[in-house]
């Protein structure tokens, strides 16, 4: 089967060609990254704008500006950095309108984003807030009934002890319970507001935390197994079913928390499991479209357990694991895609094509590691290079190796990213455990007090 993705190259360069664009995002590399990006495809003209520099270089044809800002968690990071964006100082609106004195530019934003304006600028393939609304975890149960999936009990109390505890009493088997807090103070992600509670110590911890923000919560069983994602795309016809990814999420011994640390796609699960996945992105996908008007990308996040996929939440935008499977196809900007899909574009976009174009090099080109934050703040980039020997890990000077780590400054402390070499990464097993041990070496190695981290088992293949 042909791999060329030329066809939808083009369809996307019709979309973003002889336009002016400004890149609006809380790191300033991405931004600059996707700016140059539109730039390639024929963009007349393009700036990036970030609420902080990040790693790595930035292109010369890029104009950009950088912020300073800084937060003390994931969530207050994320907040922060968007409301630095969509509310600059006078002086950065000025340079921005130095460069775009008639305001014609429109704004390309973050995977989160909202439809709020920029700089005075309209932005792009947003999301909807009713879009936004369904991403909420005290719903999302619902909809799984509706459609007759799978899903593991739960219930939803109010954030008080008793209640949620009572809540935990009927759906607890034996291994303990998650709460996941609602959004009464905004959206939230990265296991900012969800908790492994199987003590009364952990579930005192977890109220304290939710009471001020939440309103009420969702209990539900510990899941065993591997935490992972299905991506779906909805056109106006058809619904694209993407390949499972592994969501790297560690588990904070000690204590309930989890450490979320982005995704990879070396993992495989049963090909029946894959098969059932992909089949229900292909439902919940035409239910979006038919009940809410979606359109675009969206993610399915679950638990790969022993008894098969149960899923715990729907993400309706564009996944972070997607970007993961985006490294695979270099050639073909999905997330452009992704915006001209949702700011409902007619373009023929040939889906069917497009499925099986993406499915097979997903598969072919696998990538990802980790990513997660540091609390210690830094002054600069660091980066290594490792390779494996035996049980452990040795720092090299270049590639090749087996994984390449490097760290700098970011709103809440370090920003931490773990790039595993594709050449050299196991295609099957979880790229969970190998990341843990990658983090812990760099810990020690550079004092960024990380503390231990376990990965999930997969207890399916088990």
């Amino acid at each position: 089967m042909s791999t060329d993705t030329t066809y939808w190259q083009e369809q996307v360069r019709s979309v973003f060609a002889g336009k002016s664009w400004l890149v609006a995002m809380d790191v300033t590399v991405s931004a600059a990254a996707l700016a140059k990006q539109v730039l390639d495809m024929g963009a007349t003209s393009v700036f990036a704008l970030g609420a902080n520099r990040g790693m790595g270089d930035i292109d010369d044809d890029v104009p950009h500006i950088s912020m300073v800002v800084s937060a003390d968690t994931l969530m207050d990071s994320i907040r922060t950095c968007e409301q630095a964006v969509i509310t600059p100082p006078a002086e950065v609106v000025a340079q921005i309108d130095a460069w775009d004195p008639g305001r014609k530019a429109q704004v390309l934003r973050t995977l989160f984003a909202d439809d709020t304006p920029v700089a005075g600028r309209k932005t792009f393939g947003a999301r909807s807030q009713a879009w936004a609304a369904l991403e909420d975890k005290m719903t999302v149960d619902a909809l799984w009934d509706t459609l007759g999936v799978q899903r593991a009990p739960s219930r939803t109390a109010p954030c008080t002890k008793e209640a949620l505890m009572a809540a935990a009493s009927e759906v607890n088997r034996g291994e303990g319970t998650v709460w996941a807090g609602d959004n009464a103070s905004g959206w939230h992600g990265g296991a900012s507001f969800t908790r492994w509670v199987r003590t009364e110590a952990d579930a005192d911890a977890t109220v304290a935390l939710f009471a001020p923000h939440c309103e009420s919560a969702r209990v539900m069983p510990f899941l065993d197994g591997i935490p992972c994602s299905i991506h779906g795309i909805v056109f106006d016809d058809y619904v694209i079913a993407l390949r499972p990814c592994e969501m790297v999420m560690f588990r904070v011994p000690g204590t309930g928390r989890f450490r979320y640390g982005q995704a990879a796609t070396f993992w495989d699960p049963p090909a029946s499991d894959r098969q059932e996945m992909r089949a229900l992105a292909k439902t919940v996908g035409a239910h979006l479209r038919a009940t809410h008007n979606y359109r675009g990308t969206f993610t399915i996040d679950g638990v790969m357990t022993r008894d098969g996929f149960l899923p715990t939440e729907l993400n309706p935008r564009f996944g972070g694991a997607l970007s993961v499977v985006a490294r695979g196809v270099p050639n073909l900007p999905l997330y452009p895609l992704h915006l001209a899909i949702s700011a409902g574009v007619d373009v023929n976009w040939r889906p069917q094509a497009l499925e099986a174009v993406l499915l097979k090099l997903a598969d072919t080109h696998r990538s990802g590691g980790c990513a997660t934050l540091s609390a210690v703040r830094s002054e600069g980039e660091r980066e290594v290079y490792l390779r494996e020997d035996g049980d452990s890990w040795q720092a090299c000077d270049d590639e090749p190796t087996s994984v390449h780590v490097r760290c700098g400054p970011s709103a809440m402390g370090t920003f931490v990213r773990v790039s595993f070499n594709p050449n050299a990464t196991p295609v099957g097993p979880p790229a969970g455990p190998r990341a843990a041990s990658v983090l812990a070496f760099v810990d020690a190695l550079w004092g960024l007090e990380l503390g231990p981290m376990e990965a999930a088992a997969d207890v399916r293949r088990a």
